[in-house]
């Protein structure tokens, strides 16, 4: 409903503007616009505090009631706070109200236009009010009081005023919501602010996102388990320098800015504890803030033995799995008579205490082995927990051979070999990474020229993935394009080419680059209209023109060599022969291996007779004569061979079962 201005200066022109007191004032049941109760408590309170600093700076509107009463048909929430006010003993019950007293007939029109017509201050307005008043020497504690709000509430409203002009500029645009607006404040840096809000992507501009960027760099002194560990008094008693957040509701919480004070101090805290644990016995103790597992990677572990027991600790251990038997039998009698369930209650929870007693004197009777402790250290630092953590038993690489000498004497002192993990030793790989991916390569496109031939694996092949990607399911959506089926393809060849400088002079290229060429010139140009084209044509070509596609998705290039390959059971299913594709020469495959390894190669290929006259010879002769020896022979590396029916059943449980990579770069 809308009212022109002649209307509503009518009514006002009509309408006597005076005071009446309180005590004659109640709220209209008939004439009142806004319903009861559609203002929250809190509003009321900071409304009756900025009555008692300032009075009523807006007149209520009434109508004349009967018994000398008048009914407030606009002005309610002025009402209950004034009301509010009287009960507090702020005001006399008789305090001179102003009001405007209008028709009856035009009180509902004037009740709904003074709601509807009523613009609200912007919040960005009432920030720069409140800080004009502190700039204009009132305190936080007065303006609280004058709005009845915290001192809190007043110095986030403050703060929310320092934010960067233009930031403010866009709240007041809504381009910027208030929960990011406090998140800004919580930063004094106006670039920092204005930068991290344009980096902000439109479709992720979340409060806890936007504070992450913000606060890239700080410590998080309630997440942190460094923090944790050094304490935020030991940080502030140390001088570290630290930024609270005022918007946060937990007013313990600060973000530390001096990461190498707090290390140095967490280092300091942690030497108390190394000096307790190298007087244990150990070789050495290093102290590090956080463990860092790449660091200690290539060290063994000690493993602790098992004491027997003395007397004392075999009597009670006796003892207690009596105890928890008889607990036991008790249970089952009353789970079999179907007895009282609290009295059942009752005996779990006795035995599962004798069960905690009875592990704790277990793992007492695990000890390091002392004779070996002199060739092992540990590892102080701080858990993820924010405790200390100790690491034990670290064997250093140096020290491993004394490490083996020791546990050898101990076992044969009759103490027992204690447990030595030893990481294998790092061995050269065969074949370095680019001979790998070059190898491989010439296979996968073996592969998909093989493939060209054979449209009937080519469409089992597709099937049979797809298969694999439908039933499996999927634990993640992601958004997709506009397309009838969700498959995409990757086509291969430039990977291919990449990997091996080769390739373009190999016979499996040739192959599949003169099906590409005839599928250009007899494609439509434009490609929108294939599927068109295809309906008018005999299934033949379709499953043809799906052989090649399907062929040129075939990957399966590796860095290092795998244990299975991807493509294996299609280049099976195929009877792949890769020596009808590939031949050791110098080029391919001896200039990128030691002429110790082809010296190997040709012991393997033909026997050791032929290799010995070679071994005196330099490199670049060995090749040449190792490529004249092999030639013919049909020798190639492992990762291109093919893998018989035995090899396949010599393989473990772990690998049966192991995920193997799509064989097609195809997704579903």
């Amino acid at each position: 409903m809308k009212f022109s201005k002649a209307e509503i200066d009518e009514i006002i022109a009509a309408s006597l503007r005076t005071f009446i007191p309180l005590n004659k004032l109640i709220l209209s049941k008939d004439h009142q616009a806004r319903s009861g109760g559609s203002t929250s408590k809190m509003t009321i309170a900071e409304l009756a505090a900025s009555i008692k600093e300032c009075g009523v700076l807006q007149n209520l509107i009434v109508v004349q009631g009967a018994r000398g009463r008048y009914d407030v048909c606009a002005g309610g929430r002025r009402l209950e706070a004034l009301t509010l006010l009287v009960a507090n003993g702020d005001l006399a019950d008789n305090y001179p109200v102003p009001v405007l007293i209008v028709p009856a007939d035009r009180a509902l029109i004037a009740s709904l236009s003074e709601n509807c017509f009523h613009i609200s201050m912007h919040p960005a307005d009432e920030f720069a009010a409140f800080a004009k008043l502190i700039g204009q020497g009132k305190s936080v504690e007065d303006v609280a009081a004058a709005f009845g709000i915290t001192p809190l509430v007043v110095k986030r409203r403050m703060k929310l005023a320092t934010v960067s002009p233009k930031l403010l500029a866009l709240f007041r645009e809504d381009q910027i919501g208030l929960d990011c607006l406090m998140v800004l404040a919580s930063v004094d840096d106006h670039q920092k602010q204005e930068q991290t809000w344009a980096a902000l992507p439109s479709w992720n501009r979340r409060p806890d996102y936007l504070r992450q960027l913000l606060t890239q760099g700080e410590i998080e002194s309630d997440r942190d388990a460094v923090a944790k560990y050094v304490t935020l008094k030991a940080y502030e008693k140390a001088g570290g320098a630290l930024r609270r957040d005022l918007f946060s509701d937990d007013d313990k919480k600060a973000y530390l800015l001096d990461a190498a004070l707090l290390e140095q101090l967490a280092t300091d805290k942690l030497q108390k504890r190394a000096k307790q644990i190298a007087a244990e016995g150990w070789k050495w103790v290093d102290v590090r803030v956080r463990y860092a597992f790449d660091e200690y990677v290539k060290y063994g572990e000690l493993r602790k033995t098992k004491r027997q027991p003395d007397a004392e600790e075999a009597a009670a251990l006796e003892d207690l799995d009596g105890r928890i038997a008889a607990l036991h039998a008790q249970m089952e009698t009353l789970a079999d008579e179907d007895g009282d369930e609290e009295t059942f209650y009752q005996l779990e929870g006795e035995a599962e205490g004798l069960e905690e007693r009875r592990k704790a004197l277990d793992e007492a009777l695990s000890v390091w082995p002392a004779d070996l402790m002199a060739q092992a250290g540990c590892v102080v630092h701080v858990g993820n927990n924010g405790a200390v953590a100790v690491k034990y038993g670290l064997i250093r690489p140096d020290d491993r051979s004394d490490m083996v000498q020791a546990a050898r004497q101990a076992a044969e002192n009759g103490t027992g070999e204690p447990l030595v993990s030893l990481p294998s030793p790092k061995t050269r790989p065969v074949h370095s990474e680019k001979l790998v991916r070059c190898l491989t390569a010439h296979r996968v496109a073996a592969v998909q020229a093989e493939l060209l031939d054979r449209p009937d694996v080519a469409l089992a092949a597709i099937t049979a993935h797809l298969a694999q990607k439908i039933f499996r399911g999927n634990d993640l959506y992601y958004c997709r394009s506009e397309n009838v089926f969700a498959i995409s393809a990757t086509d291969s060849q430039s990977e291919l080419r990449s990997a091996a400088e080769d390739m373009e002079a190999s016979a499996a290229w040739a192959k599949l680059q003169a099906e590409r060429t005839a599928w250009v010139e007899r494609l439509p140009e434009n490609l929108e209209e294939i599927f068109p084209w295809l309906l008018a044509q005999e299934q033949a070509t379709a499953l043809r023109l799906l052989t090649f596609v399907v062929a040129v998705t075939v990957t399966g290039i590796y860095g290092t060599e795998p244990e299975r390959q991807s493509n294996e059971a299609l280049a099976r299913a195929l009877g792949l022969d890769m020596t009808q594709w590939w031949t050791a020469t110098g080029t391919s495959y001896f200039n990128h291996v030691s002429k110790a390894r082809v010296l190997e190669i040709v012991t393997e290929a033909v026997d050791a007779n032929a290799a010995s006259p070679l071994a005196a010879l330099k490199k670049d002769a060995v090749v040449t004569g190792a490529e004249q020896t092999v030639a013919g022979t049909g020798w190639l590396p492992a990762c291109l061979r093919i893998r018989t029916a035995e090899t396949r059943q010599t393989e473990t449980a772990a690998d049966d079962i192991r995920r193997v990579p799509g064989e097609l770069a195809l997704t579903a």
